[in-house]
């Protein structure tokens, strides 16, 4: 008889489900439609977030396939189709024990519509009704070691009123980590200088199961411009991190060239069975972030 499997997803949004890019001493900057037609207007006037949105438009974000950023940009309900898709077949792969866990700002109250759409649409591509299991506790969070101990803590706490004879637990993390790298952190428990480090802690808390595996997809990116700009985004489920998280939930099974090929290259995924309509078809989207964002980002922009 298989051994039982319980997956817990860890669900952040923006960054993870759409673009953003990283703008000092702000919330992160919407990368759509709109932001980007202005900063192209303002392009060769010294605008640096105009500068970083040119920059982000032109990163290629699959080698070899001639795909970039400029791909990514808002649609309804500040949410990428494609990354939903993604995200649904993730869940769909963990299986029947699968909880999902809102850690994203989206958890917070004043975003209860938005949640509500992003389950609504979450259900579409599932073929089922969705809502979240559960959310983490609302805290401030404005570093990543914010959002790892408190995932961190709501890991210890589910673990310690889980049954001793349940079967295996899989922690799987999404989660661009407030657009910043896992390094420099620090702990109770030692420096965090890795997405692996991040990893043990999170397994540390988990109370050192030998039946317990955690993955963190940090979707997360920087790099520097020719100019010598620094850039930094989170990324959204690119098909790297998307392969990656499918790989962890079923390790026989893993993307190549084609997105919806097998390991072997020889079948495709039914997504029929998966109730995921047209995911073989569009793995480029669109994507966004919330209304009050946007309305900042192109206030900067018109500002100058």
């Amino acid at each position: 008889m298989a051994v039982p499997v319980e997956t817990l997803i860890f669900l952040d949004v923006d960054g993870v489900l759409n673009v953003g890019v990283y703008d000092q001493g702000n919330a992160p900057v919407a990368f759509n439609a709109d932001n980007l037609q202005l900063a192209e207007q303002l392009a060769g006037r010294g605008h640096p977030l105009a500068d970083r949105l040119r920059a982000v438009a032109s990163r290629e974000i699959e080698h070899g396939k001639d795909i970039t950023y400029k791909s990514l940009v808002a649609t309804e309900g500040d949410l990428s189709d494609t990354l939903v898709e993604r995200l649904a077949w993730l869940i769909q792969s963990a299986g029947t024990m699968c909880q999902v866990v809102l850690s994203s700002s989206w958890r917070r109250p004043q975003h209860a519509r938005r949640a509500a759409f992003l389950e609504s649409r979450i259900s579409k591509q599932l073929g089922k009704p969705f809502t979240f299991d559960d959310r983490t506790v609302i805290r401030e969070e404005r570093t990543a070691m914010d959002r790892l101990k408190c995932l961190g803590d709501y890991v210890e706490t589910f673990c310690k009123k889980r049954d001793s004879n349940a079967g295996k637990l899989r922690l799987l993390v999404l989660e661009d980590f407030c657009i910043s790298a896992l390094s420099g952190l620090s702990s109770n428990e030692g420096p965090i200088d890795s997405c692996e480090d991040a990893e043990r802690y999170l397994l540390r808390k988990a109370g050192d199961d030998t039946t317990a595996s955690v993955r963190i997809i940090h979707t997360f990116e920087s790099w520097k411009t020719e100019q010598g700009m620094r850039v930094a985004i989170g990324c959204g489920i690119t098909m790297e991190h998307f392969s990656r998280a499918l790989k962890f939930l079923d390790g026989e099974r893993c993307l190549q060239d084609d997105p919806v090929a097998l390991e072997d290259g020889a079948t495709k995924l039914d997504t029929d069975t998966l109730g995921l309509k047209g995911l073989a078809d569009s793995y480029v989207g669109l994507v966004g972030h919330p209304p009050s964002l946007v309305d900042r980002a192109l206030t900067l922009v018109h500002g100058m």
